[in-house]
């Protein structure tokens, strides 16, 4: 009893800052994009047992973002002059795809002002990969997956360099972790976390978060790890008509209107946003 309503004071308490930090937007007119990420292509090769697109999971049909596509992204959001986070990545590893660093390169070079960030599992990153993209980074997250809690060997080379090189640990995160960890159910859809309630609170993520996928097509939040939701295509349409499109207002409406209880996808997620 006292556990569920510690909860329920969380998510009350949560639920209102949340509201007041869209308000706020609001008022301001500043209702803007402030998270980007382009999955340029849909693959991974881990076994996380959180992860919904994990390798052991039923594959999603393959698709490799064109050259010329990821080039528009980026003019058109060096158009706008976005200065918020950009990852070149979602729902894959994205040393899987070998233009990677050539693309973070082409975007510090296009938008001086975003936060360009990364995730990566690094089993297929060498030293010299990380020496280079790193150069172009704000802030790395190097997931080392190993359920006996031991640095991978191919990451021991770039762990050293690290600890070398104190400039460098403010912005890489260097995180040994199991492979079955229990995280959050990801909209439902994490196969260790099946069935968990989720929590009936607003969300912030149709409010400032964009994933596009490698077609083009944009999800509903990193979380539609299977693109259950497509809100709109960039190889059809502006990034910034999309953000202000009737299908996004939609689900911030219902959001805000019924919180999660009567999306699908958001209904079963226990993911809390924070301003």
């Amino acid at each position: 009893m006292i556990n569920r309503l510690k909860k329920w004071c969380r998510i009350y308490f949560e639920d209102k800052r949340n509201i007041s930090y869209i308000n706020k937007l609001e008022q301001e007119g500043s209702l803007k994009i402030r998270e980007i990420e382009i999955e340029t292509v849909n693959r991974c090769n881990g076994k996380c047992s959180f992860c919904p697109v994990n390798a052991n999971e039923p594959q999603r049909e393959y698709a490799k973002m064109s050259t010329e596509l990821f080039y528009k992204i980026i003019a058109e959001l060096k158009d706008m002059n976005y200065s918020g986070t950009l990852s070149i990545f979602s729902n894959n590893e994205p040393f899987l795809d070998d233009r990677i660093i050539d693309f973070y390169k082409y975007a510090r070079n296009n938008l001086p002002s975003a936060r360009l960030s990364i995730f990566t599992n690094g089993t297929l990153m060498k030293l010299n990969d990380f020496k280079e993209i790193v150069n172009y980074l704000d802030y790395m997250v190097i997931d080392n997956y190993n359920d006996d809690l031991e640095v991978l060997p191919n990451l021991k080379e770039i762990f050293a360099y690290l600890q070398k090189h104190k400039d460098l640990q403010d912005k890489v995160n260097f995180v040994v972790r199991p492979q079955d960890q229990v995280r959050t159910s990801r909209g439902g859809q994490a196969p260790n976390k099946k069935g968990t309630e989720g929590i009936n609170e607003l969300c912030l993520l149709p409010f400032r978060m964009m994933v596009i996928r490698p077609t083009g097509k944009v999800s509903l939040c990193c979380n539609d790890a299977l693109g259950k939701y497509t809100l709109g295509d960039i190889s059809q349409d502006k990034i910034i008509d999309i953000w202000n499109s009737t299908n996004y207002e939609q689900i911030r409406q219902e959001m805000l209107k019924n919180r999660r209880k009567n999306l699908k996808l958001c209904k079963n997620c226990d993911t809390t946003t924070v301003p």
